[in-house]
């Protein structure tokens, strides 16, 4: 599916197309083109996202679940996928987003985005209502401790000179602010749905890649000698 900001290609997963079944929709979903050496790990870098119809993990729930392979400049190199709430249900995407590899406690699913602690507490609390995990403390402890993943929102408070208010994404990027979408979900607005997080998704890499180059440059200049 072409759409019509800036060109960018995205890819809407339907349970009847473009892959047919749900299990070779996940087949395609689950390729791992884009991985970068750290020291002897393998490491694979993913754009995530996902909107949500409130803040409140208990009570509201997950309407769509954003992916993208990235390679170490962070740009696409894979399709720009899409899965929807009022297509498969909500147990469904989790369930697919959990066999991605997103909550296993591994460097072969790094997430790469925006307020990502928001996304993926919500995502651990809606996988524990559907029963597709069953962590204890202990469990919650160690994921929070090992999951490598690389967020926007610091970056962000430093561009507004340190400060948390005023540091939201719409700030610095061309796009609207994420509360329009519960608004969006209750009226049956699924194409704007859409088109917001295809907005999202370009806004948030875009930063990532100028922040790198910035930081990356600042980085070269305080950089110390290594020890002899």
């Amino acid at each position: 599916m072409q759409s019509m900001l800036a060109g960018t290609e995205y890819t809407l997963v339907l349970p009847n197309r473009p892959f047919g079944k749900p299990n070779s929709a996940r087949k395609a979903l689950f390729a791992l083109p884009a991985m970068r050496a750290v020291g002897r790990v393998r490491l694979t870098l993913f754009y995530f996202d996902q909107e949500t119809t409130g803040d409140d993990p208990q009570m509201d729930r997950i309407v769509t679940v954003q992916l993208q392979p990235l390679d170490d400049d962070l740009k696409g190199v894979g399709p720009f996928q899409i899965l929807t709430e009022w297509e498969w249900g909500e147990k469904q995407i989790v369930q697919m987003a959990l066999e991605k590899g997103i909550l296993q406690p591994k460097w072969d699913f790094v997430p790469v985005g925006n307020r990502l602690r928001f996304d993926l507490t919500f995502l651990i609390e809606r996988a524990t209502k559907w029963k597709l995990i069953d962590w204890d403390l202990a469990t919650l402890k160690y994921y929070w401790f090992t999951k490598p993943f690389l967020d926007l929102q610091a970056v962000l408070v430093l561009m507004n000179k340190g400060r948390f208010t005023g540091s939201s994404l719409h700030a610095f990027a061309d796009k609207d602010s994420g509360s329009r979408v519960p608004a969006l979900y209750r009226k049956g607005a699924h194409q704007e749905i859409v088109d917001y997080v295809t907005r999202e998704h370009e806004a948030v890499l875009q930063l990532l890649q100028e922040a790198k180059k910035v930081l990356g440059e600042f980085g070269d200049l305080r950089r110390r000698p290594p020890a002899p």
